[in-house]
């Protein structure tokens, strides 16, 4: 056994390499940045790096200072080896937590492994890969304290809420969310007085150490005190929902098609599977739970693949005991030294390759952001006092390289809820290419740099108010002259 998950923790670690894109997301540039402002300035609730004189709430400071020293240090190339190493240890506690909850191995390497490739889209440089490592263990000490009632328990999930509302605020709700199922499966078994539902495929189990879960989440609540960004914790979610942005931003939005089929596979699969076998009713409010949270937002599919192996496994375990299937006895062909071998070759020639295929990528390029328009800012106009009008996809790379911006993916910072203002910046810069000219005079704008990828470009491009200052096959600099 111990030769098989040294196997499988190879394995996984190969294939967290190999997948791990090499290309950051727009939000690593700004991270680095508010990383950088916080180890020199400290914090103080203020937004420093746009042309707008408003708030800020540093939702996840402390996930952009672990990423500004890592840059400090060992540049770009740290931060891409910091996340596989993050991506790895979520996997890793994936399949660790899983074996010692469930029984069968193999189950739990199978679906650990194949968790792999839906997860790789959030193996970036970004605060949730860490959140998503601590939701996993925060459900791990819950099955843990309710079997033992052991006091470290406790603590470690008190911790694990004081680092969640530190390094990523806006998913702390969700650490009480997790809570729930266990809760309700509690007071259905106390005040019904039931042990089973539908001919026993569904358990009840009535654990009287839920009880004191109500304890510990209250001091967790209290965590949220214990943070230099004020009461952020207790209003982030609130006003990130009064505010429009979600509507907008590619991850806040509901499901497609394919995300749909995905999910509801894997419920017909889950349901098919209690009916040959059983399931514990937390385990079905957790499913279900899960599967409508991402409905409403995409950005849940992650939880949904990385909670849903708990409930998986555990259903295919009583699926294989109740039918004595005897699966582990394939980790005997598979810790095989000539299997071994070949699976070690397999994996070293694939990353090899990887290795070689990355060396001719770079982190961020031209095509997608502004380097050398920005080049051509720092050195020609003034351009830390410059009025510039950016779109939303680059204006991260613009804060990285010192140049204020009119947006950014902080897309939560621009709504009137967090920027203290009386009107929307957000809302205005989804209007821009209809109101174009009332954004620039009524922000007072001087300047517009625009990606070529959109046709509004060529408005400005024959429109006598604007002359152009710099063009490049990717961006295109305007100078407003009357």
């Amino acid at each position: 056994m111990k030769k098989f998950n040294i196997l499988i923790i190879i394995i996984v670690i190969f294939l967290c390499y190999m997948l791990t894109p090499i290309v950051f997301q727009n939000d690593t540039f700004y991270t680095i940045k508010i990383g950088e402002l916080i180890v020199h300035n400290g914090i103080d609730m203020l937004d420093h790096f746009s042309i707008h004189n408003i708030a800020y709430t540093y939702p996840h400071w402390l996930y952009d200072v672990f990423i500004y020293i890592i840059y400090h240090f060992f540049s770009f190339t740290g931060i891409y080896i910091s996340t596989i190493i993050l991506f790895i240890g979520l996997m890793l506690s994936i399949y660790y937590t899983n074996t010692k909850l469930n029984k069968h191995k193999i189950i739990i390497a199978f679906i650990t492994i194949i968790s792999i490739l839906p997860l790789t889209k959030y193996a970036t440089a970004r605060a949730q890969l860490v959140s998503y490592i601590l939701f996993v263990w925060e459900y791990y000490f819950i099955e843990r304290f309710l079997q033992t009632k052991n006091k470290k328990y406790a603590l470690y999930l008190v911790v694990i809420s004081l680092i969640l509302c530190n390094i990523h605020v806006a998913v702390w709700p969700f650490y009480f969310i997790l809570f729930l199922p266990f809760i309700a499966e509690y007071l259905i078994a106390k005040v019904f007085k039931l042990k089973t539902l539908f001919k026993e495929r569904i358990i009840i189990e009535k654990n009287n150490n839920v009880k004191y879960l109500l304890i510990i989440i209250l001091i967790s609540l209290l965590t949220g005190l214990l943070t230099p960004i004020k009461d952020t914790p207790y209003t982030y979610l609130i006003y990130t929902m009064m505010g429009d942005s979600q509507n907008y931003i590619q991850e806040h939005l509901t499901l497609d098609k394919v995300g749909i089929i995905y999910v509801i596979t894997f419920l017909i699969e889950y349901l098919v599977l209690i009916i040959m076998s059983k399931t514990k009713l937390r385990y079905l409010f957790l499913t279900l739970g899960l599967a409508i949270m991402c409905y409403t937002s995409n950005r849940h599919v992650a939880l949904f693949v990385i909670l849903f192996s708990f409930v998986f496994i555990n259903v295919l375990d009583n699926f294989f005991i109740k039918y004595k299937l005897k699966v582990d006895n394939l980790i005997k062909l598979i810790t095989n030294k000539y299997i071994t071998v070949i699976i070690i070759l397999l994996l070293c020639g694939s990353s090899i390759f990887v290795f070689i295929k990355n060396q001719d990528k770079e982190y961020f390029t031209n095509d997608n952001y502004p380097i050398k328009a920005s080049d051509y800012i720092i050195n020609h106009l003034d351009y830390k006092n410059i009025r510039m009008f950016n779109e939303y996809n680059y204006g991260s790379y613009l804060i990285y390289r010192g140049i204020p911006v009119f947006i950014d993916s902080r897309a939560d910072l621009y709504t009137k809820e967090f920027s203290g203002l009386d009107y929307d910046i957000f809302d205005d810069y989804i209007e821009y290419g209809i109101n174009y000219n009332d954004i620039i005079d009524f922000y007072n704008l001087n300047y517009v740099l625009l990606c070529k990828e959109r046709g509004l470009y060529t408005v400005f491009l024959y429109n006598s108010n604007y002359k152009v200052l710099y063009e490049d096959d990717s961006f295109i600099l305007f100078e407003k002259i009357k």
